[in-house]
């Protein structure tokens, strides 16, 4: 009788099964039924050139990060698969939805040549593209077996979606008195964006060239030409961010309302919560390294790889930064001025 019993309750379960299995296939079906079809031919893809960095940055200061990371060691073999312009401009709308392209940097398909600038013109730098590869961030790492702890760049996880690439940035192209000078002027100069370390804990940073001025240490550009400087990092959030509590930089509440007892002191209630009361608008300095390995002078188009580094987000004033050091891809193309411009800002 107890066989029988569980016989009938596996068929029953069984046949539960089955009706399942077919309605979720149905709506499986109803819901392509409603979804654009997905083109059949994929976009070329080259091999990168660019590569994974595995330089250790111990001591690097902000404004020395330049003197400090040394570019050459970055040019290397990457397994992830390159786009060239050409390969952007041949893919339509629907190609590129979804696949995560448009977070992608465009890199010079093959080295041709340097591209040399005509004294008698004056120059830009247009389509200028940032794409971060891997992002580390500075931490206390204890050593097996002992209970010392050494700070290193530990890596972490992006937890943005595909939004973190900086792209369509551009500004004059100028010679100097040791080489071409790039000053940044306009486009998508800032990303917003959030890592998580392997314990856990999240850390929000705002990658960005804002201001940047890069020195080159060459009068033309080509495999080989290193350039960087220093940017400035404004913070995550803006004055009118309210926290949990309805406090605000430039608007809100101007304490704790939950928690008037703690305030009522005048004194150590108030040290505590100093610094989450009074938001702050911090602007840090960052430095960026970058290094050319392919150029084409038909087209002006240059790609190389770059290393920054910057300050993590601080939370209005009430955390401590992390430092934070990014590797990647940079692109960008040579073209001469046309009077639209307006660098004047």
């Amino acid at each position: 009788r107890v066989s029988s019993n569980f016989s009938y309750l596996l068929h029953a379960e069984a046949k539960m099964f089955d009706m399942r299995t077919v309605t979720a296939l149905g709506l499986v079906a109803a819901a392509s039924a409603f979804q654009p079809a997905l083109p059949t031919t994929q976009p070329k893809l080259r091999a990168s050139s660019a590569c994974t960095t595995t330089m250790q940055a111990n001591g690097v200061q902000k404004a020395a990060a330049a003197a400090a990371l040394s570019l050459p060691l970055l040019l290397g073999a990457q397994t992830a698969q390159a786009i060239t312009t050409d390969d952007v401009k041949g893919l339509t709308y629907l190609q590129i939805k979804g696949t995560g392209l448009a977070n992608r940097c465009p890199e010079v398909g093959e080295d041709t040549g340097r591209i040399s600038l005509d004294d008698s013109k004056q120059y830009k730098i247009v389509d200028f593209c940032l794409e971060p590869k891997s992002w580390q961030i500075e931490e206390d790492v204890a050593k097996k077996g002992t209970r010392a702890a050494k700070r290193e760049f530990v890596d972490t996880k992006m937890m943005t979606r595909a939004t973190y690439t900086l792209s369509g940035i551009e500004g004059p192209l100028i010679p100097g008195p040791k080489g071409l000078i790039f000053k940044e002027k306009m486009g998508i100069d800032y990303a917003p964006q959030t890592v998580q370390l392997p314990g856990g804990e999240r850390v929000p940073l705002l990658f960005n060239v804002k201001e940047l001025v890069a020195k080159f240490s060459t009068e033309d550009i080509g495999v080989g030409t290193e350039f960087g400087g220093v940017f400035r990092t404004p913070s995550y959030r803006t004055g009118l961010f309210l926290d949990p509590k309805g406090r605000g930089g430039t608007t809100g509440y101007d304490m704790a309302v939950a928690l008037p007892g703690l305030e009522a002191d005048g004194g150590e209630g108030q040290d505590e919560l100093f610094a989450e009361t009074n938001k702050v608008f911090q602007v840090t300095d960052g430095s960026i390294e970058m290094a050319v390995d392919k150029a084409d002078p038909d087209s002006g188009e240059f790609s190389g790889v770059f290393v920054a580094e910057q300050l993590s987000d601080t939370d209005m004033g009430s955390k401590q930064p992390k430092k934070v050091l990014l590797k990647g891809i940079v692109f960008g193309r040579v073209a001469e001025l046309d009077g639209t411009e307006d660098y004047t800002q």
